[in-house]
C-alpha cells in the first residue's frame, strides 16, 4: 500500500432524524446531521408517499391523450 494517499479518519457525531447520536469515523472533520436516514426513507420503511397520486396521474394521462388510438 502506498504510504502517504489516504485520507486520515477523525471520530465525528453523526445525528439521526429522530436526534440520536451515533458515533463514525469519516473524513470529514465535522459532524453530520441527517435529514434522510433508514427510519424515514421509503426504501426502508416500505412506505411510499406517491401511492395516492398514482391513480391521479393514469387519468390525466388518459385524458390527455384521449384522441389518439393506442
Amino acid at each position: 500500500m502506498k504510504q502517504g494517499i489516504h485520507p486520515e479518519y477523525h471520530e465525528i457525531n453523526v445525528t439521526m432524524t429522530n436526534g440520536e447520536t451515533v458515533k463514525m469515523y469519516s473524513s470529514v472533520k465535522k459532524d453530520l446531521v441527517l435529514s434522510t436516514d433508514n427510519l424515514n426513507h421509503p426504501a426502508w420503511t416500505g412506505q411510499r408517499n406517491n401511492m395516492e397520486t398514482k391513480g391521479q396521474r393514469a387519468a390525466d394521462f388518459k385524458s390527455k391523450f384521449a384522441g389518439f388510438k393506442f
